[in-house]
């Protein structure tokens, strides 16, 4: 038959191995004041550490001793050494300590949110990336948590993952506004580009402004017509107000190239997806007066927990890429540890 104890609510009473059996519970002090004394073999230091008295240091290890019933360490004038029976009872006892507190950490970090894994979304590359060393990073401060890239979202319709709960966070483009997300810090900015052939006139004039998409056939890259980004980088007139006329409506961000590459128009495009799609017969220039553009991270309200905070200070504590054009350099303040 086992017998069942109640749990006082102390650390020494809920772990079987903390008592003695004999003499008593040993207390999470002394164990402690123990161990540490192991490792310095000096009572001033090992006061120092714990911030507590050199007598104190005494006291506990007198008592731990008394419950024992044996000497622990050698007292000279030369400074303290393990006995034999100590040298055993740390080999013994340093583990079991050490699982207790990993176990009582995790316990606070569960009931806090902090413990578990944060599904990662992004839409472009360099967000991607980005996402990937903020990940590292958080997994090393967060050592009971793990981040980790599931997706790429859709260029047409890029907050569907967070809506069918397939992510935690994702990271895409700004505007983002629909009802029940959050929108995070900043995590990347870069400039809005007109993907033009090659043999264009805007190509050879090495920049484009948003008059040019009044002269042209517009590309854009949504599977929703209605989209309200769309207004964003596309809007309905030029800033002398002349119609602009979005004549192919695409699904996919390769779909929307290879119209270009066609000679069926023109398409705005961000700095980040222009980098890693480089093709010949097609080039890229930066819209003059074209609209700041953002990355953030986004999250849904109803799916929000600690570890979704924790990750987005992390996030808006290091700041975000800058992606440049035409060089395409990422000046990023990479995170670190």
């Amino acid at each position: 038959m086992i017998a069942h104890t109640r749990c006082s609510g102390r650390l020494s009473d809920c772990s079987p191995w903390l008592n003695t059996g004999v003499r008593g519970a040993v207390e999470r002090q002394e164990i402690e004041t123990f161990l540490v004394l192991c490792e310095e073999l000096h009572f001033g230091r090992t006061a120092k550490r714990l911030r507590i008295s050199p007598a104190r240091v005494t006291q506990l290890v007198q008592k731990i001793e008394r419950r024992i019933g044996a000497a622990l360490f050698e007292r000279n004038t030369r400074g303290v050494t393990l006995t034999d029976l100590g040298r055993q009872f740390q080999r013994d006892l340093a583990p079991a300590h050490e699982a207790v507190e990993k176990v009582v950490q995790r316990t606070i970090r569960a009931a806090k949110g902090m413990d578990g894994e944060l599904r990662l979304g992004f839409l472009g590359t360099a967000n991607g990336r980005h996402l990937v060393e903020l990940a590292r990073v958080f997994e090393a401060r967060q050592p009971c948590s793990t981040a980790r890239l599931v997706l790429e979202a859709e260029v047409g319709d890029h907050l569907r993952p967070l809506r069918e709960d397939r992510v935690d966070v994702i990271a895409v483009p700004l505007p983002a506004r629909e009802d029940g997300m959050v929108v995070g810090p900043v995590v990347l900015r870069e400039r809005l580009l007109m993907a033009v052939p090659e043999q264009h006139p805007i190509a050879r004039r090495g920049y484009g402004t948003l008059e040019d998409l009044a002269d042209n056939p517009v590309i854009v890259a949504s599977g929703d017509p209605e989209a309200y980004w769309i207004d964003y980088f596309v809007p309905a007139r030029t800033p002398s107000g002349r119609p602009i006329e979005r004549t192919h409506l695409v699904e996919s961000l390769q779909a929307g190239i290879a119209l270009v590459m066609a000679g069926k128009g023109i398409g705005p495009i961000l700095a980040q997806f222009a980098q890693y799609n480089q093709h010949p017969g097609i080039a890229y220039a930066p819209i003059e007066n074209g609209p700041p553009v953002a990355s953030a991270l986004i999250w849904r309200a109803d799916r929000e927990t600690e570890l979704v905070r924790e990750f987005a200070r992390l996030a808006e504590a290091h700041g975000p890429v800058i992606l440049d054009w035409p060089a395409a350099s990422e000046e990023s303040r990479r995170p670190t540890g």
